[in-house]
């Protein structure tokens, strides 16, 4: 049984992701200073420490160490730039190196498609080389991972996964993403709000991440890179409108509303060597991720803080 260190594991894809890898038989401890709560199934053993804490000695009992602390969105990142750039670059690769040292094999790295910016609507793939975010949160997480793969040798095997915009439910559920957000204001107030049609974002299911983790754990330790993990790219005013045709079949009548707002975030990508070498294969459309939020909303207030983690955030610094 492969012993996995997960830390940041209690957010909204860690609650999810832990207990698949208990299902398939994994012994996984977390490690986690529980900012947005406790979800994790009681058979998870939590560690309420900070991950900069934790020693060379801590790690040396585990094969596999995955990475999904930090702060978690641009207006976390915009909120605090400072402590965005030690918990999101510094951490991270702070973590990497401890578990080199302690001879961990396979490290995991929570990456983000927000590393590359603005696009003018190029398909993007892994080798790119002209990135640059320009924001805090892209150039942090760019940061960290580059770092994080230059430890990379015959011992310690690196995978980073560029993740796109999720959705869908997690019992650590967020509401300040795209397709839970635009789920959430079509529930409570009859209309999406749509800032601009025309950008694009690569989307993926919580589902289908935490499938691509599973992958990264499981796969020979000969595979070592980055890799973008999304279902689609879509533009928001397709997503919306997938939204709201999704919510009418189920009996909610949505209107949508644009806007025109600027946005400098606007990147698609593509998902193949993701496919050829991890054997990524998402399942999810954004219209499953919503009809796994109406599965599990029976009794949940939608307006409640604790799924905003800016709200939460602000509260706590």
């Amino acid at each position: 049984m492969k012993k996995i260190l997960v830390a940041g594991g209690a957010g909204y894809i860690g609650t999810s992701l832990c207990r698949e890898l208990v299902d398939r038989g994994y012994k996984v401890e977390v490690v986690d200073l529980l900012w947005f709560g406790n979800h994790l199934d009681s058979n998870i053993k939590v560690n309420n420490k900070n991950i900069i804490d934790l020693k060379p000695s801590d790690l040396e009992c585990y094969e596999c160490v995955i990475f999904l602390g930090g702060l978690s969105n641009d207006p976390m990142a915009k909120y605090d730039p400072a402590m965005n750039f030690v918990e999101n670059a510094a951490v991270p690769s702070y973590l990497a190196f401890a578990s080199k040292e302690a001879g961990v094999k396979r490290f995991i790295y929570a990456s983000t498609c927000s590393v590359y910016g603005y696009t003018a609507n190029r398909l993007l793939d892994e080798e790119t080389e002209s990135i640059s975010p320009q924001y805090p949160y892209g150039i942090s997480k760019l940061a960290a991972e580059r770092s994080i793969m230059n430890l990379a040798d015959d011992s310690f095997r690196p995978i980073a996964l560029r993740k796109g915009t999720v959705g869908g439910w997690s019992p650590r559920m967020r509401f300040d993403l795209v397709v839970n957000a635009m789920t959430r204001s079509a529930l409570t107030d009859g209309k999406i709000t749509v800032n601009n049609p025309s950008i694009w974002r690569p989307l993926v299911d919580v589902r289908d991440v935490v499938s691509a983790y599973i992958r990264s754990v499981e796969s020979n330790l000969d595979v070592s890179g980055v890799y973008n993990i999304s279902e689609e790219n879509y533009t928001i005013g397709r997503l919306a409108e997938e939204i709201k045709d999704t919510l009418a079949v189920e009996g909610h009548r949505v209107i949508i509303e644009t806007k025109n707002v600027q946005d400098f975030r606007n990147y698609k990508v593509s998902n193949s060597k993701a496919k050829m070498e991890l054997d990524f294969k998402p399942k999810y459309t954004p219209s499953d991720s919503v009809l796994s939020i109406l599965k599990n909303i029976n009794n949940v207030d939608l307006n409640d803080k604790m799924f905003y983690n800016i709200q939460v955030f602000k509260e706590k610094f």
